[in-house]
């Protein structure tokens, strides 16, 4: 059998074959666990690893998968969770190789026996809106070297591209359905406004209308009033202004009787007057309680 890693044409086909494989495998898909499987599927004819440990740093949500032994994990979790070497990546942006490899970084992956010279990669890259720190674990049996690492950066790309794709439709999704529940609100506000401002003007019209009536009420019994008393009013005055015409005989004898008379009638008439007055008082306070 033919050496492929003597042939480095050959080897380079292949490994162009599996990337552009992979690539439109991400380009297609909609959602995080799309590729997950795509990568779990593709990704080990692309880059030897035991684990491979990818971290999309944004200013709110941490990404973090990974992927070993044919599984693959991953979750928003906190910047908390991120491991000691990957906050000094970010820090400090210098490219790690280490042999040594962090407990919490194989717990529930692999048994640290089976490995074999261990090695521990690690890189921070700067993106747009975020930072991508990336770790991975090879050994003597799983090999990776510098000549994976441009690969290796194409898939991250790759990656992360498709991710903040599905993030910011996401988002956008979340801010689309806060929008609509605030416009839904707010509709119902304007609603509510809306009828009590309504109400409030049909109060308005109601007292408006009761006080035009207590008005023509009030101004009925004013002109009764000046009708009643007017005339005996005007005897009177007559009567005062004979008074110096007349002897004394005719005084005693004929106005003194009928101006008599005409004070009862006034007397008559304003006590009709105070009467009604009075009753049409009362109804228009039993119509305000």
């Amino acid at each position: 059998m033919q050496d492929i890693s003597n042939n480095s044409s050959q080897l380079y086909r292949i490994t162009y074959e599996a990337y552009s494989k992979f690539a439109n495998g991400i380009n297609r898909c909609s959602n995080l666990e799309e590729i997950a499987n795509v990568c779990k599927t593709n990704l080990k004819y692309l880059i030897n690893f035991r684990i491979l440990r990818m971290c999309i740093i944004r200013e709110k949500d941490n990404f973090i998968a990974e992927q070993f032994a044919g599984t693959i994990y991953y979750d928003f979790e906190s910047e908390a969770d991120l491991f000691t070497y990957e906050q000094d990546l970010i820090v400090t942006g210098i490219p790690l190789l280490t042999g040594n490899i962090p407990d919490k970084l194989l717990k529930d992956k692999i048994d640290r026996s089976q490995l074999f010279d261990p090695v521990l990669w690690g890189w921070a890259f700067e993106k747009t809106d975020s930072k991508v720190v990336v770790s991975l674990l090879a050994d003597q049996e799983m090999t990776f070297s510098v000549g994976d690492i441009d690969i290796l950066k194409l898939v991250v790309d790759c990656i992360q591209s498709k991710f903040n794709e599905i993030y910011l439709k996401k988002q956008l999704a979340i801010q689309n359905k806060n929008l609509s529940e605030a416009y839904d609100t707010i509709k119902l506000k304007n609603d509510e406004i809306e009828t009590i401002v309504k109400n409030q003007q049909q109060t308005i019209n109601l007292r408006t209308q009761s006080i035009a009536e207590k008005n023509e009420k009030l101004l009925h019994i004013s002109a009764l009033n000046a009708h009643n008393i007017r005339e005996p009013l005007s005897r009177i005055q007559g009567i005062v202004q004979l008074v110096e015409l007349v002897d004394d005989e005719t005084f005693k004898n004929e106005l003194i009787p009928k101006l008599e008379s005409t004070v009862e009638e006034m007397d008559e008439v304003l006590q009709e007057v105070v009467e009604m007055a009075s009753k049409e008082l009362v109804a228009l306070k039993a119509e305000e309680i």
